[in-house]
């Protein structure tokens, strides 16, 4: 079956007629107009080769506001004083039909420019996008090679049956070859029936940093896309398109949106905003939720009402772990629990309990507990507190019985922090004799 249709599109492709002049002509506008200058006067157009001479100093305005060209071409200046050959390249396509089915024609496009010689055009076909009436794709294209460094096509071989080649080899990743995305496109684009009456429009050929041909075949194989389109919300059909989905989950969502007049210009969001909202319980079919008038102030305060139940789970479901941890925390370093260091104002203790690193950790904003300090060989954590409040956590290493750090609140020291380490020090035969 796909070997036919295969060779179907073969038979069809040696039928389509050459650029027309107009097609031709707009090669033109796909490069950048400018003309390199120099101090004496002269212009040389990028655009037909031509170079031009004013009268030294009266570029100056050219170069602010641009150079017209005697070809008609309205130029930027660039001063380059040696400049003498200049190479551009870029891909051009046109976008036809023939007997129902939707094609892209890509160009590749040489202007190569020679001072002293009219800028000269090299136009090459090199593959072609065929889409069914279903949406189904079929490339054909010419041979190319490629590597890292280096692509060129092979202009003289024959068209034959492609398929997109996106591939990573080693640590390079190569661009699909066959991808429409980013190319210049001729901007009268000839559209099958099919396509129009599911409800291609002007908007679709505006979208940014999409392929055509997927925009195509989205909206010829998807409902759900074809009802999008219909309802105006081009930037819900870009998401589906950048995302391959031909279903959306919240179609009910935007038939609601419809009704309310409701436009999403942040699909990406909007659906995160929505999801935000199912996990809180909220009622997706009420537009009171789903038609904020502000979508980002809306899930900013969704995102925080979510963000303070999750933190809320995960600290029960920390508590709950913490607990099978106790046994084994008691059992490491419980004979030192019993030391207490103080000068009468500072009170220096082990952390007894696992909970208590967790504790530590989160109202000091450091990593005591994250790191799992409570499993670390040869350390042994204590807490320096003044009238109960945290001052200062500290690790000593029970080999060489000195302080590996002393950390106040986010990891800084505090004015405490000689003292507490010269207090540590006094006392460190407290803990070799255990």
């Amino acid at each position: 079956m796909r070997k036919g249709i295969n060779n179907k599109v073969k038979e069809m492709s040696k039928k389509l007629k050459p650029l027309s002049p107009d097609q031709l002509a707009y090669i033109k506008n796909i490069f950048d107009k400018k003309g390199y200058y120099k101090k004496s006067g002269e212009v040389w157009c990028q655009c037909c080769g031509r170079i031009e001479h004013q009268l030294p100093g009266s570029l100056d305005i050219d170069i602010e506001c641009g150079y017209q060209c005697s070809c008609g071409a309205h130029l930027t200046l660039v001063y380059a004083p040696r400049l003498n050959r200049m190479y551009d390249r870029a891909y051009y396509s046109v976008v036809q039909t023939c007997q129902g089915w939707q094609i892209i024609r890509t160009f590749n496009v040489e202007r190569n420019n020679t001072k002293g010689i009219l800028t000269q055009y090299d136009i090459n076909e090199v593959y072609q996008n065929w889409i069914s009436p279903d949406g189904e794709e079929v490339i054909l294209g010419k041979s190319y090679s490629r590597g890292v460094n280096y692509f060129f096509w092979k202009y003289n071989s024959d068209f034959s049956i492609r398929h997109h080649n996106a591939k990573s080899s080693g640590y390079y990743a190569f661009e699909d070859v066959f991808d429409t995305c980013g190319n210049y496109f001729y901007p009268k684009f000839c559209i099958t029936k099919k396509l129009r009456r599911n409800g291609w429009k002007k908007r679709i050929e505006k979208l940014p940093c999409v392929s055509m041909a997927e925009c195509m075949k989205m909206l010829l194989s998807s409902n759900h896309a074809e009802t999008v389109v219909k309802q105006g919300q081009y930037d819900v059909f870009l998401h589906m398109v950048r995302n391959k989905w031909k279903e959306l989950e919240y179609m009910n969502i935007l038939n609601i949106c419809h009704r309310n007049g409701y436009m999403i210009t942040d699909a990406s969001m909007y659906f995160d905003y929505i999801d935000t909202l199912n996990n809180l319980g909220k009622d997706v079919r009420n537009p009171k939720y789903i038609c904020p008038d502000n979508l980002y102030e809306a899930h900013d305060k969704a995102l925080a009402a979510w963000t303070k139940i999750r933190r809320a789970q995960e600290q029960l479901e920390e508590k709950k772990s913490i607990a099978e941890k106790e046994k084994d925390y008691k059992a490491l370093r419980g004979k030192y629990f019993g030391i207490l260091i103080t000068d009468g104002t500072l009170e220096i203790a082990p952390l007894k309990s696992v909970k208590d690193f967790f504790e530590e950790g989160s109202e000091m904003h450091h990593c005591v507990y994250q790191n799992k300090y409570y499993k670390k060989k040869d350390a042994l954590i204590l807490s320096a507190r003044i009238n109960g409040k945290r001052v200062e956590t500290i690790e000593v290493n029970l080999k060489t019985y000195s302080i590996v750090q002393s950390r106040g609140a986010c990891n800084k020291n505090t004015p405490y922090h000689d003292r507490i380490v010269s207090l540590m020090n006094r006392n460190m035969n407290l803990i070799k004799a255990i």
